[in-house]
């Protein structure tokens, strides 16, 4: 299936950002259930890094509401596929 492709396309790119900008964490640590705050505690300074990082890779223009609740890579991946067929 196509989409399942693409998400999973999309998904190994989110997981490989947030390895990168982190730093110090593997990337066989991270799943699309990847909590990042509760699983690794990431700090505000490093999360905004990641969220610009996405933000950019991906051409998005979210909000801060869309930020908001998103806690987890699959969060991600979903609003990186939403935005990316306009919905």
């Amino acid at each position: 299936m196509e989409d399942n492709g693409h998400r999973k396309d999309i998904t190994r790119q989110v997981i490989q950002l947030f390895v990168e900008t982190i730093g110090f964490i593997a990337p066989d640590q991270v799943t699309e259930q990847t909590d990042f705050i509760h699983d690794f505690n990431i700090i505000d300074d490093d999360l905004t890094c990641f969220v610009m990082q996405v933000e950019w890779k991906f051409s998005l223009g979210s909000s801060q509401k869309d930020w908001d609740t998103i806690t987890t890579i699959r969060q991600i991946v979903e609003l990186i596929l939403r935005q990316t067929k306009g919905i």
